[in-house]
């Protein structure tokens, strides 16, 4: 065939689409990076969630619909010790021992080391990160110290993550002591050595996190007084947008007892709030989002041809129907075990699964269970 508009890279969608669906994980992502037309239609394809779980120097990827396992040897140094913040499409955010972030590809291996938080931090007050070895890092404020370490990152913290796969762009942000979001972009070529180090800048922001999700230059923060902040990404450094935020005068009221909150938005960028409740019933989990012609939350009864990860901050376009026997499908939620209330009879839980909003019912997924506590969600080839 010659190199013409009747060339590969100008077949039809209609007729690309089902070639895309019907390849395995690993060779549909090779196929995507071909040309951008095949990029466009690939983008149009159901995904759905992998799981990773970190043993030793080896990352253990589960794909549920091949239902196989791959084994990635990804920073060279104990994965045991490091902590996965947030994952977005075929990357993680991770932080090591020392406090330095990375962002890893899972599958080619890439590794990007973010600058050190020793490096000047944008913002309207004066900020510094001071290393201690000892302990990590100290942030001083006004002659006023908080100390930063390894254990701050034990525990679940709000954080976010967006890569643009053609680019290389991506912004991170993740928070300290719930009050300050620390983040930092890259767009552009600004991780050139000739550049100037003005761009290699950590920002921090004053502002109340309970948890956040990001799409289009946009962070999106729900706050302790049940508000939800908008974060403008565009510019240099993050800003509060006030005149274009719907959600302000709106306040989330829940008379329930909610064990988690988080913040998820649509392909379409309608903001959702997901709760994981203290119930013991068959309502395990609840989503709502804000109707503006009355001005309150209504409960969403389905997701339609998506499904979301309890605390990725996105919802995925999704195979309508169960791809293996364990749930995954649209209008459903992926969740690990500290997601969810347990019923203490139970004699032990498996580490995650998935619930079905239409029936209330929630499938475990036990493979990988024995290999390691650290398991993480993540979905191959997501970009918004």
């Amino acid at each position: 065939m010659s190199r013409d508009d009747n060339g590969w890279s100008k077949l039809y969608p209609d007729l690309l689409r089902p070639i895309f669906e019907s390849l395995s994980c690993l060779d549909f992502h090779r196929a995507r990076t071909v040309c951008s037309n095949w990029y466009a239609v690939s983008q149009t394809c159901p995904l759905y969630p992998w799981r990773i779980v970190f043993r030793g120097k080896n990352s253990v990827l589960f794909d549920p619909l091949q239902d196989k396992i791959y084994t990635k040897n990804l920073l060279g140094i104990d994965l045991s010790k490091i902590h996965c913040l947030a994952s977005y499409g075929n990357w993680i955010l991770v932080v090591d021992p020392r406090l330095d972030f990375h962002l890893l590809n899972v599958f080619t291996r890439e590794s990007i080391k973010l600058p050190s938080l020793e490096s000047s931090l944008r913002g309207d007050r004066p900020f510094r990160f001071i290393r201690n070895d000892e302990f990590g890092y100290f942030l001083e404020l006004y002659g006023t110290k908080f100390l930063l370490t390894w254990n701050d990152f034990r525990f679940e913290k709000p954080a976010i993550l967006w890569v643009n796969g053609r680019t290389g762009d991506y912004v991170v942000a993740w928070t300290i002591k719930q009050f300050y979001i620390v983040s930092y972009k890259k767009i552009g070529n600004d991780d050139d050595d000739d550049d100037d180090d003005d761009d290699k800048r950590w920002s921090i922001t004053c502002t109340q996190c309970e948890d956040m999700a990001y799409k289009d230059y946009k962070l999106y923060v729900y706050t302790f007084d049940h508000y939800i902040n908008i974060l403008d990404f565009s510019g240099d450094c993050p800003k509060e947008t006030k005149e274009v935020n719907p959600y302000l005068s709106h306040p989330f009221r829940f008379v329930d007892t909610i064990y988690k909150l988080r913040l998820a938005v649509t392909r379409e960028g309608e903001v959702l709030i997901v709760l994981s409740l203290e119930v013991l019933d068959d309502t395990k989990f609840s989503i709502f989002k804000l109707n503006l012609e009355i001005g309150d939350w209504e409960r969403v009864e389905s997701l339609g041809d998506e499904m979301l990860i309890f605390g990725h901050g996105v919802t995925i376009r999704a195979p309508v129907k169960d791809i293996s026997g364990g749930g995954i499908k649209s209008d459903s939620i992926c969740f690990l075990d500290d997601d969810h209330l347990f019923d203490n009879t139970m004699k032990r839980q498996p580490v995650c699964g998935v619930f079905d909003l239409a029936t209330s019912t929630i499938t475990w997924h036990t493979r990988l269970e024995d290999l390691s506590s650290k398991i993480c969600w993540f979905v191959p080839g997501y970009a918004n």
